[in-house]
């Protein structure tokens, strides 16, 4: 699957605003910078967690026919935790994102590397710029690492493996195909992907298969939130 993306349309004010912070220009005037902070406001509360107009936007996002069902619960439950509302509650967001952020829980294929024999997998997104991991990452894009633990080496033709993600600071969405990007070559299987994510708070959920080079393992979806400068 080509990975591809899609844009909300935004007010040319709060675009111009979001430029203005990222380059560190001081052209703004009082009154169009507190607009623009009127506008994120509509999109994160002041600990930085998805307002309700941005859950919306998730759950829009999660309805569309591209999106496979289990994904579109895991975007669902994942933006509830983030916002505060499933069953768990969200914390607050920090105010800078770490090198890497993982994935919030392990998934496991059953069976994956023989009779009785589970993989646990995890994932980690890393925002740019980035040289590593393979094929890193400009600045306001986002690497993806899914590494299948206990396999052999990956298969050199994937496909199955995908990222959905959304960035809620402006409403971008996208679905990004982890390929085999000759990571870990002795194993284990170990796929990646990069995304023109865009900077702010970045929602992903990952799902799919993995082609080992002698089994194709099917893992749950894994979800994770982090910020791209």
């Amino acid at each position: 699957m080509p990975a591809f993306t899609t844009a909300f349309p935004r007010r040319r004010c709060c675009a111009a605003a979001t430029a203005a912070a990222l380059l560190g220009l001081s052209t703004l005037t009082s009154e169009t910078a507190a607009h623009a902070v009127d506008l994120s406001s509509q999109y994160v509360d002041e600990l930085g967690r998805p307002t309700d107009l941005t859950v919306s936007k998730v759950h829009e996002f999660a309805d569309q026919p591209f999106v496979p069902p289990r994904v579109a619960d895991a975007l669902r439950t994942a933006v509830g935790f983030f916002a505060g509302t499933g069953e768990i509650g969200g914390p607050p967001l920090p105010d800078t994102a770490p090198g890497f952020t993982q994935f919030i829980w392990p998934t496991v294929s059953s069976n994956c590397i023989g009779p009785g024999l589970h993989s646990t997998a995890s994932a980690i997104a890393v925002p740019g710029p980035a040289k590593i991991p393979a094929p890193g990452a400009a600045a306001g894009q986002t690497v993806f690492l899914f590494t299948a633990l206990g396999t052999p080496p990956a298969a050199q033709e994937q496909g199955l493996m995908n990222v959905y993600w959304v960035n809620v600071s402006n409403f971008r969405t996208g679905v990004t195909p982890l390929n085999n990007n000759q990571i870990n070559t002795a194993g284990p299987a170990t796929l990646s992907g990069t995304a023109d994510t865009g900077s702010g708070q970045i929602l992903a959920v990952v799902d799919g298969s993995v082609r080992t080079a002698d089994n194709v393992c099917s893992f749950a979806p894994t979800a994770t939130s982090f910020h791209v400068r």
